[in-house]
């Protein structure tokens, strides 16, 4: 009996040094993308939109968030992806970064996983499509891969489309919320 409590303990302490992280999963047209648990404060559906006028097409306007104003970016937009209805699986992920909050309106919401930092691999540098400058990473999942977001650059840098304003999106997206 010993013996079974010592190894469960050694287990349990071999699986305590494995450095990772809680990671939340989801899709956008058809990719699984991943981000920190750390910087997510919750899920919510999609809940009626306040239009702001003057704000990047992937800006779609602002919530009211139990008191605080919250500016939602379309992700498939701010990746220059085809848009689409949004539908009973559409999710908003609120997310934090600093004193910045916002919500990224995704496809679906997957789940959360425990990826550990020997899962995660620097993305490719080769290509200079839209989506790839907001992926930080690339997280080798078990039977896939999620494209780690660089949650900075989603919440401060514009997308190559709505370029030509003056404003970034960072300074855009906090004007939306005051």
């Amino acid at each position: 009996m010993k013996k079974t409590k010592r190894s469960a303990k050694s287990k349990i302490s071999v699986m305590e040094n494995i450095p990772s992280e809680k990671y939340l999963t989801f899709f956008i047209d058809q990719q699984l993308y991943t981000l920190p648990t750390s910087h997510v404060v919750e899920i919510i559906r999609l809940q009626p939109i306040t239009l702001m006028p003057n704000l990047p097409d992937y800006v779609k306007g602002v919530i009211n968030l139990r008191g605080k104003i919250v500016p939602l970016i379309d992700m498939r937009l701010k990746f220059s992806k085809e848009p689409i209805e949004y539908n009973n699986l559409t999710s908003t992920i609120i997310v934090e970064n600093g004193d910045m909050t916002a919500g990224l309106i995704v496809d679906s919401v997957n789940d959360v996983r425990d990826i550990a930092k020997s899962q995660i691999f620097d993305a490719p540098k080769y290509k200079k499509s839209v989506g790839d400058r907001y992926v930080g990473a690339i997280a080798s999942l078990e039977k896939e891969s999620a494209m780690v977001l660089d949650i900075t650059r989603v919440l401060s840098e514009r997308s190559a489309d709505s370029a030509q304003g003056k404003q970034d999106s960072g300074q855009m997206l906090k004007t939306a919320a005051e």
